[in-house]
């Protein structure tokens, strides 16, 4: 085909595009209009959201549901967040029982840091898993204005939690199982998508917590770090729309929609009222909005932490041997089917590592491998506190410090 031929079906493709997404959007507008006119939307919004509060996010019948629950009370210097009020977090503490294993005492405790817009109902079923199946003691929380905690006070001054913030509030849920659980051993820390953030922002605090830590698809500073101000406009402006449009009924049916494929692989620990029913709240809007910039404040801070080692810190000709350097190992990984093992080379696409590969010992890469160990910081004192928005006695003016883009 000539290239006139193929601009012509590129151009037919697009505007076939554009026609298709009008009609969409048309046809959506009518169903908002009519559904929210006739007040079908909003009665079927109250009604649920009615139903939520009595049965579904009831903490009473949660707590009586689930015994392995309980609510916490954190003192107001925790997370300044707060305004210095004290309040209470929800916390799943879920411990194996003899007929699961045999070597529970040998294991380390785990913990999950919480995700962006997520809940402990979120990794209900990896922490089921985790304890019935392979015998750890899992514990996992909602922070201050997620999912079944307390939402921020009325007097709150939208001033978002910083990464020292989530940092010490999730150390004092630790401490606090620490002392259920009768140990003072390291724990192992899994954190999915922002929960990752949070895992390295309390690691940089609190170094000696941790023994041992699993990212799961959580995003790279430096690419948060770059996309800061787009993260923050557009995140908090697309929770304001939802909250505005929540007595319509719409954001409900959305996330049902949205949250559909997914439900099946959550597990069986939670209802589908509940899952949908913790999101549809006022809180969750408000706590997802403010929860961008304590992204950012953790990306800042693991920044800071890794100082000259940093991918934002570093020259593009590293840059360039660490993407070419193949994994050791490269899974894939998928809900319904598990881990399905894969060729480390073969199967990763050109756009990731074009079609030259490096290993571990060629030479450019333990050359640069032995000048990026010089690099690093000799101990947590050498974080350079004053570039990051983690409440340090002058954090910057801006409120997540100094951000490129």
């Amino acid at each position: 085909m000539t290239p006139a031929g193929n601009h012509f079906r590129v151009l037919l493709f697009v505007l076939i595009k554009i026609i298709f997404g009008l009609l969409f959007g048309l046809a959506f507008l009518i169903l908002f209009l009519i559904v929210t006119l006739t007040g079908i939307g909003p009665l079927i919004e109250f009604y649920l959201s009615t139903l939520d509060e009595k049965e579904a996010i009831n903490h009473n019948v949660i707590l009586q549901t689930h015994p392995e629950m309980f609510l916490l009370d954190i003192p107001g210097h925790i997370n300044k967040a707060s305004g210095g009020i004290a309040y209470r977090i929800m916390v799943r503490l879920t411990k194996p029982t003899s007929d699961d294993t045999n070597n529970a005492d040998k294991l380390p405790p785990v913990i999950f840091p919480g995700g962006l817009a997520s809940n402990l109902m979120t990794m209900s079923r990896h922490q089921d898993e985790l304890t019935k199946q392979h015998g750890f003691t899992v514990v996992n929380f909602d922070r201050l204005g997620v999912g079944l905690s307390d939402p921020y006070p009325a007097s709150f001054n939208q001033q978002p939690p910083s990464a020292a913030d989530v940092a010490r509030e999730m150390q004092f849920v630790m401490s606090h199982c620490e002392r259920i659980l009768h140990t003072k051993k390291k724990w192992i820390c899994v954190g999915g998508s922002m929960g990752a953030n949070v895992a390295t922002a309390f690691m940089t605090l609190y170094p000696n917590r941790i023994g041992g830590f699993f990212n799961l698809d959580g995003l790279p500073h430096a690419f948060l770090q770059i996309q800061c101000k787009k993260f923050l406009r557009d995140g908090r402006i697309i929770m304001n729309v939802m909250r505005r449009l929540r007595w319509t009924g719409f954001p409900r049916l959305a996330f049902r929609l949205a949250l559909q494929s997914s439900l099946p692989v959550m597990g069986g620990a939670f209802t589908t009222q509940q899952f949908i029913g913790v999101m549809c709240r006022d809180q969750f809007f408000v706590t997802t909005g403010l929860e961008y910039t304590t992204l950012m404040s953790c990306c800042d801070l693991e920044v800071a932490a890794w100082g000259k080692q940093a991918t934002v810190a570093i020259d593009d000709e590293s840059l360039r041997l660490l993407a070419l350097l193949a994994p050791d190992e490269s899974v894939i990984v998928n809900e319904g089917k598990g881990i399905m093992h894969r060729n480390v080379t073969s199967e990763r696409s050109k756009s990731e590592l074009e079609s030259k590969y490096l290993t571990r010992s060629d030479d450019d890469f333990m050359a640069f491998e032995e000048n990026f160990c010089l690099m690093a910081l000799k101990s947590p004192a050498d974080v350079d506190k004053i570039q990051t928005h983690c409440n340090w006695p002058t954090p910057p003016k801006h409120p997540v410090g100094n951000f490129v883009g």
